[in-house]
């Protein structure tokens, strides 16, 4: 085999495509075929080959691959098909994997940390066996599975948890939280009208626990509606009648919500109801709270 017949990239043994200077892997053209990939990457492995950089795989059908002890690096997958392979000790240091279809595929001990973007991957049944999933950064909270032709929030909500579980393993904690969130928003989008109703509550008042200022804003937010409410209640002080007193009415909602009750303020009529009201919504609120911040605090 002359040099003219040998691909131009460097250290790379497999021969140039017709009226080209590169072979199938390094050749700058879309949509590459499945059989001639995968003999090329026969003839990779034959030659001991474990680096091998700025390869050329846009829309690339790799399906049903085997890789074993490799590292693509510099090099572009972007929309290629990996459904149904099995990746091995593979790595894609410095390549992008944007819309990089991995359904169905195995992935046992690769890192994909160091790709340089890695978003829209297709991720649903990916089997991840000591996998090091692609930098928080580089992914995004976006899924593929939640809009467009091949929208399906079942996949959406698998995929997040597949990111979570990844992240928590890493120890990185606020990703891992990040894509829990998106978890619980699937589910919501997706559960029945209690299901709905309850998750929709939660996500309102602490970000699914994830978000413990929101209950604080929500302490805020009942006392003073409440307050609203007092304020023209039939309320009764140590001097009579209390209505129409807004500061009064504040500070008779802040001794409810917290259960401390002086009983120097007592509700009458309507008002019984809206203290009892917020008595229960104040011991659900600050308990809330508490395991919200426990639990981020622990983490």
């Amino acid at each position: 085999m002359t040099d003219a017949q040998t691909c131009g990239a460097k250290d790379c043994p497999l021969a140039a495509e017709a009226h080209a200077d590169l072979c199938i892997l390094h050749n700058p053209r879309d949509g590459k075929e499945h059989e001639a990939l995968i003999d090329a990457f026969r003839k990779i492995d034959e030659a001991g080959i474990i680096r091998i950089r700025d390869l050329y795989l846009v829309d690339a059908d790799l399906s049903g691959i085997n890789l074993n002890l490799k590292n693509l690096q510099y090099s572009d997958l972007t929309g290629a098909s990996l459904q149904n392979a099995r990746l091995n000790k593979v790595g894609f240091d410095f390549s992008n994997l944007d819309e990089v279809n991995f359904e169905s595929a195995i992935l046992e001990k690769c890192d994909l940390r160091r790709a340089t973007s890695a978003r829209d991957i297709k991720w649903f049944e990916v089997i991840l066996d000591s996998v090091q999933i692609p930098t928080f950064s580089h992914v995004g909270l976006h899924s593929v599975y939640e809009d467009g032709e091949e929208s399906d929030l079942n996949k959406a909500q698998f995929v997040f948890r597949q990111f979570k579980e990844g992240y928590k393993n890493q120890g990185d904690h606020d990703a891992s939280g990040l894509f829990y969130e998106r978890e619980m928003d699937m589910k919501r989008r997706t559960g029945k009208p209690f299901e709905r109703a309850w998750l929709t509550l939660l996500w309102a008042v602490c970000g699914y626990g994830e978000k413990p200022m929101r209950s604080v804003a929500a302490f805020f937010v009942t006392i003073f509606g409440f307050a609203c409410g007092f304020y023209f209640c039939d309320l009764r002080g140590p001097e009579g009648p209390i209505q129409y007193d807004y500061l009064k009415s504040l500070y008779f909602s802040v001794v409810t919500f917290t259960s401390l009750g002086y009983g120097d303020v007592t509700p009458r009529g309507f008002a019984r109801f809206l203290a009892g009201s917020e008595a229960l919504l104040g011991v659900f609120l600050i308990s809330l709270f508490v395991f919200v911040f426990c639990r981020r605090m622990v983490r």
